[in-house]
């Protein structure tokens, strides 16, 4: 089965302001707010994570007051979220893929070969589409 993936900036769909969200959610209620999540149209992305939150998500607004709106409203209706965190981004230097380069775009000459009398850069050539 073949499927594409496109990854438009949200920007374009009238919501610039996105930020990185962590939560601290009790193990018992991690299900429920996961699925939650899962339906909330401002969560881009959502991942249950390890160390001293449980769960990351990213979040898409169209102004700073749907950021307040969200955890306030949306995420202070569910039970066993305990401390929050959020990080505004404020640029992405890359989004999901390689950037597209014009068909006549040449790599740099540093990516073509391994330096003379250097270090073998075969490693990282081989991860270089």
């Amino acid at each position: 089965m073949l499927h594409f993936e496109v990854d438009v900036d949200p920007s374009r769909f009238g919501f610039p302001v996105e930020a990185l969200l962590w939560s601290e959610v009790a193990p018992t209620a991690l299900g429920e707010v996961t699925r939650a999540l899962s339906r909330h149209g401002a969560v881009a992305f959502a991942a249950v994570t390890t160390g001293r939150t449980s769960v990351l998500a990213m979040i898409q607004c169209r102004d700073p007051g749907g950021l307040y709106d969200y955890p306030t409203v949306e995420l202070a209706a569910l039970p066993g979220i305990g401390r929050m965190e959020t990080a505004l981004v404020q640029r992405r230097a890359k989004r999901a893929g390689p950037p597209h380069l014009p068909a006549t775009a040449r790599r740099p000459e540093r990516f073509d070969r391994p330096r003379a009398g250097g270090r073998d850069q075969g490693a990282l050539m081989a991860l270089m589409p």
